[in-house]
């Protein structure tokens, strides 16, 4: 049976936008009908760790395309086609499902919209730690001076660098002993160019830096990029997030590629696996790994 790994986002999705009256207890009590093992079962199959047949994806349009026509009915709108989510639509990428969701809902609520682009950045950065002093910085450096002035995020808010002056380096400070590796991306905000992410593409949003890398300690700051470079044109806010890995025996548990990953960007189906896969490493092994963010807005 295949697992959809980014089930839980289109989850939250539905919850966000549509409303779901229901706890997700009771929401699996009614698909798996085995009263208190439904809860478990269903978070395992909204996590990728539980196969989601046909006959339970089936169960799961049934319920999309349910709270869908009670939401049109409740604000008074004419009810949608009889079919409007099907067992494929459960297994796309997920900006295509946002997508479908708002137009099939009819949902034009600022707040929930809101409400969504909130839930989906908070998903993707996430923030554990074993080392509570471990913080990630952004350094800015001014490409017309002589000398490198370095502006740390946080305290008076995000830095902010201008295409064509700006160079930026992510670094974390606050550690004295290097990890086995780390995993770095970034989430962009694209609402400051009048987007909301699913109104682009899953590779417009979130973006890699090859990982795992193996940074070292420089002068008291681990670089996880070896020199400054120039920022991209890409108007926006943008969240950076690194992950310290520091028992290398636990990467397996974590990257979705295994142990022989080589440096390379996740796509959307491997990213939502390794944030899973990080939620639950932090929990049950929270000495393993620090995971920490930092924010910089792109003028152009």
């Amino acid at each position: 049976m295949a697992t959809i790994p980014n089930l839980y986002l289109k989850w939250r999705a539905v919850r966000e936008l549509i409303g779901v009256p229901q706890s997700d207890a009771q929401i699996g009590a009614a698909i798996f009908g085995e009263g208190r093992e439904g809860g478990p079962k269903f978070s395992k199959l909204l996590y990728g760790d539980y196969g989601c047949p046909p006959e339970i994806s089936a169960e799961l349009v049934k319920i999309v395309n349910g709270r869908i026509q009670n939401s049109r009915k409740g604000r008074g709108l004419d009810a949608a086609p009889a079919e409007l989510f099907s067992i494929s639509d459960i297994e796309e990428p997920l900006y295509p499902f946002i997508r479908k969701l708002i137009a099939a809902g009819d949902v034009a609520d600022e707040q929930a919209l809101h409400r969504m682009q909130e839930a989906l950045l908070e998903t993707l950065t996430p923030r554990f730690g074993a080392d509570a002093a471990a913080h990630l910085v952004i350094e800015r450096y001014d490409m017309n001076r002589a000398f490198a002035g370095m502006v740390p995020s946080g305290g008076v808010g995000p830095v902010a660098f201008q295409v064509g002056r700006h160079k930026g380096r992510l670094a974390v400070h606050g550690i004295d002993r290097e990890p086995a590796m780390a995993y770095t991306f970034l989430a962009r905000d694209a609402r400051a160019g009048g987007h909301r992410s699913w109104e682009l593409n899953w590779n417009e949003t979130v973006l890699w830096l090859p990982s795992p890398s193996t940074p070292r300690l420089v002068e008291g700051a681990l670089l996880l990029m070896p020199e400054a470079a120039e920022v991209l044109p890409i108007p926006g806010r943008f969240i950076a997030t690194t992950v310290l890995l520091w028992d290398g025996g636990m990467q397996e548990a974590l990257d979705p590629r295994g142990v022989t990953a080589v440096p390379a960007a996740l796509d959307e189906s491997g990213t939502s696996r390794f944030l899973t896969n990080l939620r639950k490493l932090a929990k049950r092994h929270p000495a393993a790994v620090t995971s920490s963010s930092a924010e910089y807005v792109v003028l152009v």
